[in-house]
């Protein structure tokens, strides 16, 4: 049976209404952000993350420091040691182009819970004209052999803007599925102090 041009052409309209439709629909599924801390140039969110008993945190603070320096106490991947509690070490495992780089890192999780090391791949993103650094990270296990720890798995993303000479806006996101048989109890409540702590410890760093 031949279909009409008119109806073809409806058919056609609703189809690219649906395709254009479509991606908004998957944005709206992502849970909203609570605010669980304000401290004036620090606040905290979590949300809960679909499929994923562990919550997501975001921070986002005002830094006193301008951008290039905050992205170098930042660190590019072997740094971390020095303002996330948690970080034990890390290192870059390689670096695929100027802007992409694989980074090793063992977490020092607290008694009686075991250490945990993960992959990432990490990706920058300079934008000279919105005066922002972003870099999205990736989990990327296969990239380097099961060592004597839990593999973890992380995706994030953070992002340093310049709001002046002497001032910088910094956004970070991650999501750390701890793996093995840890309960999600005991590490959802400590998220937001966690995130906290790093993120005013990274602001004093950059601040000195």
């Amino acid at each position: 049976m031949q279909i009409p041009a008119g109806v073809l052409s409806t058919l056609r309209y609703l189809l690219l209404l649906l395709l254009l439709y479509l991606p908004a629909v998957a944005r709206t599924t992502e849970a909203p952000w609570a605010l669980e801390q304000d401290e004036g140039r620090i606040q905290i969110y979590t949300r809960p993350v679909a499929g994923s008993p562990f919550l997501e945190v975001k921070a986002t603070a005002l830094i006193n420091a301008p951008i290039a320096h905050l992205a170098n106490v930042m660190g590019d991947g072997e740094r971390c040691s020095e303002w996330r509690a948690m970080c034990k070490s890390s290192e870059v495992l390689g670096t695929a182009t100027d802007t992409e780089r694989t980074i090793y890192m063992v977490l020092d999780l607290p008694w009686p819970v075991s250490d945990r090391d993960m992959v990432i791949h990490s990706t920058v993103d300079i934008d000279r004209v919105a005066k922002t650094v972003s870099v999205q990270l990736e989990p990327a296990s296969s990239a380097y052999p099961e060592q004597d720890y839990v593999r973890a798995i992380t995706t994030g993303y953070y992002q340093i803007k310049a709001l002046g000479e002497q001032l910088s806006e910094l956004i970070y996101i991650m999501h750390t599925d701890l793996g093995g048989d840890l309960s999600a109890d005991l590490i959802n409540p400590r998220v937001t102090s966690s995130t906290y702590e790093d993120v005013k410890r990274l602001q004093l760093l950059a601040e000195k």
